[in-house]
């Protein structure tokens, strides 16, 4: 059977841009607010802010920059790798006005990572900070990026465009001189028009760019919209904006909803806290590691917190125990929860303002308006009905256009009849809320970020003591899930090789070196043989099989490094 929401039906327009749909429509709150009324972007620390009709005009001297000084066309991407600053939805909706496509990039990545993203994206700008030039300027090198086209998206340093510059330069050409917002073709609608690049290693594989338009964010904006409380006027912009959760919640619903949003430049718990009891946050929208370091971490208590009304999450599941702790420790508090994937442009499903109270709260939501879910069997794909497990498949006007340049993964993840194939199983119960419960999918989730296997496996591959090898996923208390490898050592190697703990660690320093931290692998597990299909598939079922039935096993090696706990 297909599940519907239950939500009012939502008009969604068809021929606004973003940049319009924000300023100069009427959901954008510059024609309803006084000047004095207008909410920003603030930073959490310096205190600097950006008032949303200053964000207007902002987007409109850089977008001129951009296409006058550096010669951004329709469609060309421009690439944001940066913390969280003021500064970043100036320049993501300055090209978005000028008709380019944003591709944002986590400010963690090595030169490896960044060149990967940069080519795979086709960056004809990138936008950083002095702080991650280490990283910029090679990556952008090895893409074919010219100096002259890295830009500072906040901060200075000596030969490089800074934002204040482009500003100035966009100003130059006086208020006759601006170059016009986007509009769209003749017969195209905002469902065909590509505004970001978000990198997701989808179902399996390498990360893809997950091709995300104009409507589908729009979109995402009004069904979230929809169940947001009338008092939601404070956001605390915790989480990475690269993420689709940032790029959503944390710098388009503000602007739609007038909301006041305080950056936080960079993450350590105190300065968080700290940000939530000077601003009187009332409702927090964390990751479960956050979470779980809430109820357990003792610096929390040296904090004002009487404020807050709910917290939110999503990305990953949150175990009962934390829940009943959440709720014990901060009584009269209730709690949201939300389900999706970049590739839905964050939520398929969300909690009702009304079903808030804990004893909802490991349910990820009901299903957000204009949407429908589909429960199959995942062998047969056999429609399930209440209360069934099978794979969660999704179809609504937020769901993306694709992966880039990847017609094969675009075909294997959205079928012919618009359903997005989740590879989360779960299931939908009588009152409407989905339950995720597993993954058919092999992604690992670290943080709510999403690790795919293949990345690793292609990197310890290339190490010359490993003749084959395969990644899985193990719990981890703060992390949620962290990376363990199983390796088969090359022949004569464990016979020449007496201290395999050794051998161990220096795989793991060897992933440590490469990756980015969140891919790090938190063990070695030396095996004579990887579990393979007929067809060569791992089967990764079995490995995580051996995990649930470990029983103490002493015939297993396995090396461990406790040192890679996440830090947050």
């Amino acid at each position: 059977m297909i599940f519907a929401s239950h939500r009012p039906r939502l008009e969604i327009p068809t021929s606004l841009t973003i940049w319009n749909f924000l300023f100069n429509s009427d959901y954008s709150p510059l024609g309803r607010q006084s000047t004095a009324e207008l909410a920003g972007y603030t930073n959490a620390v310096t205190k600097e802010r950006v008032r949303y009709d200053e964000l207007k005009d902002h987007t409109t001297h850089v977008s001129t920059a951009l296409v006058k000084k550096y010669g951004l066309q329709k469609g060309d991407t421009v690439a944001l790798f940066s913390p969280n600053t003021i500064w970043y939805p100036v320049a993501m909706l300055a090209t978005i006005r000028a008709g380019g496509i944003i591709s944002g990039a986590s400010p963690a990545y090595n030169v490896e990572e960044m060149t990967y993203a940069l080519k795979k994206s086709e960056a004809k700008i990138l936008m950083t900070v002095p702080s991650s030039m280490e990283v910029a300027l090679p990556a952008a090198r090895n893409a074919g990026i010219p100096a002259e086209r890295v830009l500072l998206i906040d901060g200075e340093k000596d030969g490089y465009t800074n934002m204040k510059q482009l500003l100035d330069i966009g100003k130059s050409f006086g208020p006759g001189g601006q170059v016009p917002p986007l509009r769209m073709s003749a017969g195209q609608t905002n469902k065909d028009l590509c505004g970001f690049l978000s990198f997701s290693s989808g179902t399996t594989g390498l990360p893809k760019a997950v091709m995300i338009s104009h409507q589908n964010v729009i979109a995402q904006c009004l069904q979230v919209q929809q169940v947001t409380p009338a008092d939601y006027k404070k956001i605390l912009a915790v989480l990475p904006l690269f993420h689709i959760t940032g790029l959503v919640h944390q710098m388009h619903m503000p602007v739609l909803l007038n909301a006041e949003v305080y950056m936080l430049p960079s993450f350590t718990m105190e300065s968080m806290l700290s940000a939530v009891e000077e601003y009187k946050i009332t409702e927090l929208l964390l990751v479960p590691p956050i979470l779980i370091r809430f109820v357990h971490d003792p610096v929390v208590d040296k904090y004002n917190l009487s404020h807050i009304k709910r917290f939110s999450s999503g990305a990953a599941l949150i175990s009962a125990e934390v829940l009943q702790k959440l709720e014990k420790k901060f009584p009269g508090t209730g709690f949201k929860q939300g389900y999706g994937m970049t590739e839905s442009c964050s939520c398929i499903t969300n909690h009702p303002i009304d079903k808030t109270a804990y004893k909802y709260a490991q349910h990820g939501g009901t299903i957000v308006a204009n949407t429908e879910v589909k429960i199959i069997h995942p062998e047969t794909g056999q429609e399930m009905g209440y209360n069934e497990e099978g794979e969660v498949l999704a179809r609504g006007p937020q769901v993306v256009m694709g992966y880039l340049n990847n017609e094969k993964a675009t075909r294997e993840t959205f079928d012919a009849d618009g359903w997005l194939h989740t590879g989360d199983v779960g299931f939908i119960t009588e009152e409407g809320f989905i339950t995720i419960t597993d993954r058919i999918k092999e992604m690992i989730k670290v943080k709510g970020i999403a690790v795919s296997p293949a990345e690793i496996e292609d990197l310890l591959l290339g190490h010359p003591v490993v003749e084959d090898t395969a990644v899985t996923s193990i719990p981890d208390d703060y992390s949620g899930e962290r990376p363990k490898a199983y390796v088969v050592l090359k022949p004569g190697v464990r016979e020449n090789n007496s201290d395999l703990v050794a051998l161990g660690r220096q795989l793991i320093q060897y992933v440590k070196e490469k990756k980015v931290r969140h891919k790090w692998i938190m063990a070695v597990e030396f095996v004579d043989e990887i579990p393979k299909s007929a067809s060569g598939k791992i089967l990764r079922r079995i490995l995580r099989d051996m995990e649930k039935n470990d029983g103490g096993n002493e015939r297993r090696f396995i090396v461990k490094d406790d040192r890679a706990r996440a830090r947050l």
